[in-house]
């Protein structure tokens, strides 16, 4: 039987989003609360953009055009600005590619913790900073105290991405948000900050969203994988069935690009994805696909299950 949308911690449903132009087109999926979805493909498909609409930043500049975007049953394209704040930093967090855009550079952690924390209201004086510093130690940031009274600016951009894991793991939210929060870090640090978010997501059964380039923690990480391309998923289902049998050939290419120790050279993918805005009336990967065949430019997207249990997009007529 098939659940209703309202029953996910969060749907979406159609949903298009544009700066100038249109950057996500007709989106649709659906996650459970204590699952993890990531979403992979190239640069400039629109997974940051798709993370920054959910949080509901307002100074983003992301227009959401189409569709709807339920949480626990709430359509939040139709909520004011007071609301959406009491969500972002209480029951939804968001960690930053660039640690620099959480911070401001000048004033200490300490005073910004405090503040981010009164703001949701669970403040609770020094235990508050107890449990900071217990979150710092667990993500191997040495000398809590001492990182708590200083600046970003003071600390390197790993370290800035370390507290910014702490400040979202410190709210236990219901729904994560976390663009390549890994990117800055060394091979030990992305292990240990991995293992925090799963432990954390079976402890409060948060459901994370992970915006990653690295297959490797998809695999780790994800109950289900969405492989992103010129703003539409071209590929959807359990992420072990995505990443052992791909369906589409642009998923195909992305997983033969990875190096394989002792095995394969991995195949470069040849080309780049369309601009923002182009016409996108067939199947958008046929430019730089080898299967690619003349009937590819008759039929439009649609995603339709297939053996294996995934959902790739297909061209139908």
């Amino acid at each position: 039987m098939r659940r209703k949308m309202s029953e996910y911690l969060l749907a979406l449903e159609n949903v298009s989003l544009s700066y100038e132009k249109q950057v996500v087109a007709d989106l649709s999926f659906q996650i459970s609360g204590g699952q993890v979805l990531a979403l992979v493909g190239e640069s400039g498909c629109g997974k940051t953009t798709l993370l920054k609409a959910l949080a509901g930043l307002p100074d983003s500049g992301v227009a959401i055009t189409g569709g709807r975007i339920l949480y626990d049953g709430r359509d939040l394209t139709g909520l004011g600005c007071r609301e959406r704040k009491k969500l972002l930093g209480g029951e939804i967090a968001m960690i930053f590619q660039n640690p620099g855009a959480s911070f401001n550079p000048i004033r200490s952690y300490r005073k910004q913790f405090a503040e981010m924390l009164i703001s949701s209201g669970g403040f609770k004086g020094e235990q508050s900073y107890s449990e900071i510093l217990d979150c710092f130690g667990k993500l191997h940031l040495p000398e809590g105290r001492r990182i708590l009274d200083s600046c970003p600016y003071e600390m390197s951009g790993g370290m800035n991405q370390r507290v910014a894991i702490a400040a979202a793991m410190l709210q236990k939210p219901r729904l994560l948000l976390a663009d390549e929060p890994t990117s800055a870090l060394d091979a030990t640090t992305q292990k240990t900050v991995v293992e925090e978010l799963l432990k954390m997501k079976e402890l409060t059964g948060t459901s994370i969203i992970i915006v990653t380039h690295n297959l490797g923690i998809a695999a780790k990480m994800a109950d289900l994988t969405g492989v992103m391309y010129a703003g539409r998923l071209l590929e959807w289902g359990d992420t072990q069935k995505v990443l052992r049998t791909p369906a589409h050939p642009y998923t195909r290419s992305l997983i033969s690009a990875i190096p394989c120790l002792g095995g394969r050279l991995p195949e470069s993918l040849e080309g780049q994805p369309p601009l923002y805005g182009a016409e996108q009336g067939s199947c958008s990967f046929s430019g730089r696909c080898r299967y690619k065949k003349e009937s590819c430019g008759e039929y439009r997207y649609q995603l339709k299950e297939v053996s294996g249990g995934t959902c790739p997009a297909v061209w139908k007529g």
